[in-house]
């Protein structure tokens, strides 16, 4: 007896939901739970859905093993408040495999609606349009870490304030904290950290911390601009852990309960209403971390994605990728915010290797992200969606989300002090330009809308 497996079950539904010749006029949609566990649901009720084709569907669910359920088919009649469940934004329109058939040939993928019950890593998939009545955010963001993503921000706030801008440098890295160590002395490092916010703001007493929540790094007073930075962690702390364990709890309000994303968001609007910053720079969470996915897909306008050039990262961000290329509404919402970085760039052979990450990058994006995503199994609403939004960049198209910004490797730069001053033996302007000069022109050049 063949056993079920996880993505074979959501495979095998699709294929009952749109091959079994069931009433077109009430599309039958997935919802799969945090087990995996399938149920089918039908937006009408039970006495509109016709008999045979309820049966049909129970049928064929009973199939499915550990993946099955009782209740496996849903109708309006069982929620107290179905409009709720069949209108929630957490619906997304989703490409599945549909394999090979009897001549090996692929198939084409089957298109369906599902509701996917996940316990953590919702947040990749709720990205929110670009707001203009911000400063430009700039997440930094790594699938992996060492890959100098920390030393290219600190170097890029330095550039922006070179050329006379003012700059709030956010610590997202909640987890990892260690932005304030790069760029303030300890003796500069604000009373207050943004964990401190966020489980003052859960009783109430958030505001009231903001004003000593930001400090000024040293590393731009000699520059025309500023560096403000909001770090994670506060002066003089000594219950880190104990505070950092309770942030990521709902929070009781009047209008239901408050999220940890949209508290994301709360802390940095309050921030830059406090500081006007000209540009955000956020430090995010390494990995396919929750924090990652809100600080990319709801506080980005630009997405930086450092990545080197082996196996591991290339397998990594396919997969991030690839979650999305299989919502194609979400697809569409994030690609064009992403930019990649080459980081750490090899001295070693340089072209070869710049001309080998390439061509790395563009079969990533070109193989997920780039895809025509609507397959002919789509409904007519959505084809005719997608058949108007065709994002498909050649590969020597600079200004494309595929082609690197190349940030060079160097050995000054692998324990350095951004904080000591060229003249007392620290990394020379023309050091800094050297390695990080094309990454702070392309920021520079879209903070100043170019």
């Amino acid at each position: 007896m063949n056993v079920l497996r996880f993505n074979e079950a959501l495979q095998q539904a699709a294929r009952i939901a749109l091959e079994s010749g069931l009433p077109s006029q009430w599309p039958v949609r997935l919802v799969r739970d945090i087990y995996g566990r399938i149920r089918f649901a039908v937006n009408c009720t039970l006495q509109e859905y016709p008999d045979d084709a309820r049966r049909r569907l129970e049928s064929a669910l009973a199939g499915f093993g550990a993946y099955a359920t009782k209740g496996e088919v849903m109708f309006r009649d069982d929620f107290a408040n179905p409009d709720a469940i069949f209108n929630s934004p957490d619906w997304h329109e989703t490409t599945i495999p549909a394999g090979f058939n009897s001549d090996d040939a692929q198939q084409p993928d089957w298109v369906i609606s599902v509701l996917d019950r996940q316990i953590i890593g919702q947040d990749w998939l709720k990205p929110l349009p670009s707001q203009a009545q911000h400063p430009q955010r700039i997440v930094f963001y790594g699938l992996k870490g060492g890959v100098g993503r920390s030393t290219a921000l600190a170097m890029a706030a330095y550039g922006l304030a070179r050329a006379g801008k003012r700059v709030l440098l956010v610590d997202f890295d909640l987890e990892s904290p260690g932005l304030s160590g790069l760029l303030l002395p300890i003796a500069r490092v604000a009373e207050f950290g943004l964990v401190d916010w966020f489980v003052e703001d859960a009783v109430g007493q958030g505001e009231a911390l903001l004003q000593n929540l930001v400090s000024s790094s040293p590393l731009a007073e000699t520059t025309t601009g500023a560096i403000r930075i909001a770090a994670a962690m506060g002066q003089s702390e000594t219950a880190y852990l104990s505070k950092l364990a309770r942030i990521y709890a709902d929070i009781p309000r009047a209008g239901g309960a408050e999220r940890f994303p949209a508290r994301m968001q709360q802390v940095l609007t309050l921030l830059e209403a406090q500081e006007q910053p000209d540009v955000v720079l956020i430090d995010s969470r390494a990995g396919l971390h929750d924090i990652a996915a809100i600080s990319i897909t709801r506080l980005a306008d630009i997405a930086l994605l450092f990545a080197g050039d082996s196996a591991q990262n290339w397998q990594g961000y396919q997969q991030l990728f690839a979650h999305w290329q299989h919502r194609p509404d979400v697809c569409r919402q994030v690609r064009e915010r992403l930019a990649i970085v080459q980081a750490l760039a090899p001295k070693h052979n340089r072209e070869a290797r710049a001309k080998s990450f390439l061509e790395q990058s563009y079969e990533l994006f070109s193989n997920t992200l780039y895809d025509e995503i609507a397959p002919p199994k789509s409904r007519e609403t959505f084809l005719s969606a997608e058949a108007t939004d065709r994002f498909n960049p050649p590969m020597e198209d600079e200004s494309a989300p595929h082609f690197p910004i190349r940030v060079d490797w160097d050995e000054v730069f692998q324990e350095f002090n951004p904080l000591v001053r060229p003249e007392h033996g620290g990394v020379s302007y023309a050091e800094i330009d050297a390695k990080f000069g094309a990454l702070i022109a392309w920021i520079t050049s879209r903070v100043n809308g170019g």
